[in-house]
């Protein structure tokens, strides 16, 4: 039990339902269908998350351990080699799903090419993120911007104007967890300013409300009012506190929330209430541990 404690915690396992929600918001908004393809999508964008986690790992051993960080990599429970490996195995077995999932002719080259992308921005950012704060913000939110991008290539063969949208506001949200998190535990220059990107990610709800065909106001404004009142000042109040930690959780799961609110600014109420309860498992997964 142990052992798998240990896993869950380097592969940042209480996180991946946020993940399926940013895929569940590039197949709503692209109009997709579940199938294969979907589940392909799904489960490989999955391996390419965890993967990176254990990849983030084992390449920051050393700076973990001079920080005293409780990850088990930094403290010798997993191998830094065998958290390599790992990495290596999930990141080739997600591309491939990605690259081979069941897509029209004109769409399968374009979603090989944003898979082998994302894997780019994933490696970027394990090499750079000690050393800059804007490389590091900049490629973690490309790396989330990347999964609707993905799930909507490989469902609908385009990226249709709401998708692009919505993951520039999941990259948004993504540099204000970075910026929030930035120096939770020592060693590393502080960030400001992560709200403010994540109020800015927010409005994007209102385009979407806007330029979707089957556009709802009501909840445009549902969305709005979790999101702006309940969800960000709640991360606000942890972050003032000094619970670091915790706010970074709640912001992770936050991805979630505005998935939900952006798909209930496009009328898909049932696509919504799906991401809303992947909101709902991340935070009951970092219970568990791993989630910051």
């Amino acid at each position: 039990m142990r052992r798998l404690s240990d896993w869950y915690q380097t592969l940042r396992a209480a996180n991946l339902p946020t993940v399926w929600a940013d895929v569940l918001l590039g197949a709503g908004l692209a109009a997709g269908t579940i199938g294969w393809t979907f589940a392909a999508v799904i489960i490989g964008v999955s391996c390419l998350y965890l993967g990176g986690m254990a990849f983030n790992d084992a390449v920051d051993m050393t700076f973990d351990r001079a920080n005293r960080s409780t990850r088990p990599v930094a403290r010798g429970r997993i191998a830094a080699r065998t958290a390599m490996a790992v990495a290596s195995v999930l990141l080739l077995a997600g591309f491939t799903l990605i690259a081979f999932a069941e897509t029209g002719p004109s769409a399968s080259i374009w979603t090989m090419d944003a898979g082998l992308a994302l894997i780019v921005f994933i490696s970027l950012y394990q090499w750079t993120h000690r050393g800059s704060v804007v490389l590091a913000t900049l490629c973690m939110a490309a790396c989330r911007a990347f999964v609707p991008l993905i799930t909507s290539l490989a469902l609908a063969g385009g990226i249709p104007t709401l998708v692009w949208i919505a993951a520039a506001a999941l990259g948004c949200w993504t540099i204000g967890i970075t910026l929030t998190g930035r120096g939770e535990r020592g060693g590393e220059r502080l960030a400001s300013g992560g709200l403010v990107w994540c109020v800015v990610a927010a409005m994007a709800t209102v385009p979407v409300a806007v330029l979707s065909a089957t556009g709802d106001f009501a909840g445009m404004a549902a969305g709005l009012l979790i999101v702006l009142v309940a969800w960000i000042p709640a991360v606000h109040r942890r972050s003032a506190a000094g619970h670091t930690g915790e706010a970074v959780c709640w912001s992770i799961a936050g991805l979630a929330v505005l998935d939900s609110a952006m798909l209930l600014s496009s009328g898909q109420p049932l696509w919504s209430a799906a991401a809303m309860v992947c909101a709902a498992l991340a935070l009951g997964g970092q219970q568990l541990g791993g989630g910051s």
